[in-house]
């Protein structure tokens, strides 16, 4: 007996074309989640560092008993970085030793932070910078205006996502203690202060 012809295995053109529309419709679905998704980590991951850093140089104020300050600064990298009194985009924290709310020569730098993804807008009030007392309480205002509300964003803003917004904001009481929130009407009292953002 000898076998008969063999069948060809494989797909015909029409399984091939609904495979192909299956796939659009799921990619049409998961990449715009996915760039959301992507956004939000990003502002969540910017605003928790600059979270770390004020109770970082809270608590190091208290260990040192000195003023230490956050202060924004566009070469936070730099051997010598500078304070830039503008956006927190980059940030420093340093022991404030002669109290002048500036990073002098030979004052310990604590924490240097890198600057935000440029599709990161950050606003905030006033001066730009923080000062921990040795009490862990924010020093007043000094030869500079400390910040309290520092908005952090994209290109969305201050979009209302249910009771939250797009954006985040690290808000800090004059008692020294700080937080993040994104909740959509601390984000507008923030910006009320703040301007708006981006």
């Amino acid at each position: 007996m000898r076998p008969g012809p063999s069948r060809a295995a494989g797909f015909t053109l029409l399984e091939l074309m609904l495979t192909l529309a299956v796939a659009a419709v799921l990619a049409a679905v998961a990449i715009p989640n996915m760039r959301d998704f992507i956004r939000n980590n990003r502002l969540s991951a910017a605003a928790n560092d600059l979270l770390r850093s004020t109770q970082i140089a809270r608590s190091e104020a208290i260990k040192r008993q000195s003023s230490v300050v956050v202060c924004a600064s566009t070469d936070p990298l730099d051997a010598a970085p500078t304070c830039s009194y503008g956006s927190f985009s980059g940030w420093v924290v340093f022991q404030d030793t002669n109290g002048n709310w500036a990073l002098d020569a030979g004052e310990p730098l604590v924490e240097q932070h890198h600057l935000l993804d440029t599709s990161v807008s950050v606003v905030n009030d006033n001066d730009g910078i923080l000062s921990y007392a040795p009490s862990g309480f924010a020093n007043p205002a000094g030869t500079k205006t400390p910040s309290r509300n520092i908005v952090i964003c994209d290109v969305r803003g201050n979009t209302k996502l249910g009771d939250n917004s797009a954006a985040r904001a690290v808000l800090i009481t004059a008692t020294g203690r700080s937080r993040v929130t994104k909740v959509f009407t601390e984000i507008g009292t923030a910006i009320s202060s703040t301007g708006a953002c981006p």
